[in-house]
């Protein structure tokens, strides 16, 4: 089986990359500017990478024409900016809207004729599309709003084709910065998500490998983010 990892040089991409591998999923995946990065994992895996910028069309068209068949399409590429919705400069609010948005689609959008039948499509989105209430993040929240539901519709357009459709919301994904654990922004999800720890990037992964082989599970966002909106 074929996959191919859209923002494969990220943290979330790389764990998806390796855990896809594990799973004898022959891999490529893409990036925009981490061409190191891009050059470790191409070497460490022997597999093949693209430069491309999601949000240029006609790039995205020539990605594909390039790939003959694909089982699974994993779109992980995102941006995530702060700002108060008066202070939000343009320049920073098209960026969020272009690559979250505009890439995802236009990527699920050209990958069509490249994929075999029963294949899968996953959007990451991001538990912000169901608790926009972190300040700063209006929109980014959107962002990944338009994610869910984009994903819902695409899903019952494409049912007909035998292609799934189904995307993830992550909580707070563990980094560097967050170890200290007085840190302000893990002290504040760690507090109210009920498994009392941060989501990381193997969950997000090991979530990706499930439901591309789950063949009944079609539409849905799966919340892997340690029980917070629930708590």
């Amino acid at each position: 089986m074929k996959a191919l990892v859209i923002g494969g040089t990220s943290n979330i991409g790389k764990a998806i990359i390796y855990d896809l591998i594990n799973h004898k999923y022959d891999v490529e995946f893409t990036f925009s500017n981490n061409k190191r990065e891009a050059d470790l994992l191409c070497n460490e895996f022997n597999i093949i990478s693209h430069k491309i910028d999601i949000r240029e069309e006609n790039q995205v068209q020539q990605l594909f024409s390039n790939i003959n068949q694909i089982d699974l399409l994993v779109n992980v590429s995102g941006v995530f900016t702060l700002s108060l919705q008066k202070d939000l400069e343009m320049c920073d609010f098209d960026k969020v809207i272009d690559i979250n948005i505009k890439g995802t689609y236009l990527c699920a959008k050209h990958c069509l004729n490249s994929m075999n039948k029963n294949s899968s499509i996953i959007n990451i989105a991001s538990i912000n599309a169901f608790h926009p209430g972190f300040g700063q993040t209006v929109h980014y929240d959107a962002s990944k709003g338009f994610i869910v539901s984009y994903t819902k519709s695409l899903a019952a357009e494409l049912a007909p084709f035998k292609i799934r459709v189904n995307s993830i919301a992550p909580g707070l994904i563990e980094a560097p910065y967050l170890h200290d654990n007085n840190n302000p922004v893990r002290k504040m999800f760690v507090d109210r998500a009920v498994l009392k720890d941060t989501v990381k990037v193997e969950d997000i992964a090991t979530t990706v490998t499930f439901l591309a082989s789950n063949k009944a599970i079609d539409g849905q966002c799966i919340i892997v983010d340690c029980g917070y909106l629930i708590g």
